[in-house]
């Protein structure tokens, strides 16, 4: 499993997994949903934090989601902050 360092962007990414706001297009490019604005690919990140063990994108659906380790991660940083 790839090391992959918990950024300020990379945690902010996993909050929006966490609240359902990233998922793929048709295409199975990872998207995150900016509102009014529209949508912007993630793909590289989402991709880089799933082979870390991160977030996941259950077969049954599009959206991802996050692992026990992702939880994890967000715990961590929302105690420390």
């Amino acid at each position: 499993m790839p090391d992959l360092f918990p950024t300020p962007t990379r945690l902010a990414l996993l909050r929006d997994v966490a609240a359902g706001l990233v998922c793929d297009t048709d295409e199975l490019a990872p998207h995150l949903d900016i509102g009014e604005d529209g949508t912007t690919r993630v793909a590289e990140a989402i991709w880089a934090m799933e082979r870390a063990g991160w977030v996941v994108q259950p077969s049954d659906r599009l959206l991802w989601e996050l692992t026990d380790a992702g939880r994890a991660l967000l715990e961590e940083a929302d105690t420390d902050a």
